[in-house]
């Protein structure tokens, strides 16, 4: 994904989020469920994709979002925080690593075909990437809201993000009515009227649902993301 928060960033991303606040996050049983594996269908505006995305439980975790174009593979501790990030393009024009050392993001290779090595000083605030995957904590746990950095993969910029609960609902996911908890993200401080965006995620698991927001800045077209398998 190429816009402000799709979900290779809410999701994975993914598309795609690090805090002020301490989440209470009981680390998963990486023996029991040793992989998952989930199909989206995204669309933004008249543009449809199916999209997968596998997770692999060990001493990390890591997930693989793959799209017709693009591979974003994103590792977190089990606590859901992110440790590195790997994306490449189909079409051999991005091929880049972000890791995160103390209080910095480091991100090296090749960006839209010109190389890229740079170091984001960020602070001691979790970094969701694949928000998809890093919220399954929050959604789970009692807290109303917590905060997160991540990076806008069309410009490799750092961005603060405050995700807030909305309660609890029962949407159709395929056909399917499933109870889910809606977490509502938006940019922190001054900016954060200009974007907001909308997950779901089940509950008591935690899995990725749904996901609706606008592809980038105001007036750009809305994208959805939905389970089908």
């Amino acid at each position: 994904m190429k816009q402000l928060f799709c979900l290779s960033f809410w999701i994975l991303c993914v598309v795609s989020a690090c805090c002020g606040l301490l989440i209470v996050r009981a680390a998963p049983a990486a023996s029991s469920h040793p992989h998952e594996t989930h199909t989206y269908i995204e669309q933004t505006g008249e543009a449809v994709k199916k999209v997968t995305w596998t997770l692999e439980k060990a001493d990390t975790f890591i997930l693989t979002y793959l799209s017709p174009f693009e591979r974003h593979v994103t590792t977190t501790g089990l606590d859901y925080d992110t440790h590195r990030w790997h994306v490449t393009e189909k079409n051999g024009l991005s091929d880049f690593t972000a890791v995160r050392t103390g209080a910095s993001i480091s991100i090296s290779g090749r960006f839209r075909g010109d190389p890229v090595n740079k170091t984001i000083p960020i602070d001691g605030t979790d970094w969701y990437q694949a928000s998809s995957l890093s919220l399954r904590g929050f959604a789970v746990s009692t807290d109303r809201e917590t905060v997160f950095w991540t990076i806008r993969s069309d410009t490799l910029t750092v961005h603060k993000i405050k995700a807030v609960k909305q309660g609890s609902e029962t949407i159709d996911v395929n056909g399917v009515m499933k109870k889910a908890v809606r977490i509502k993200l938006s940019l922190t401080g001054l900016l954060s009227h200009f974007w907001k965006s909308d997950y779901w995620f089940s509950v008591p698991e935690g899995v990725f649902l749904q996901f609706k927001g606008p592809s980038g800045p105001p007036g750009s077209p809305m994208t959805t993301v939905t389970q089908i398998q």
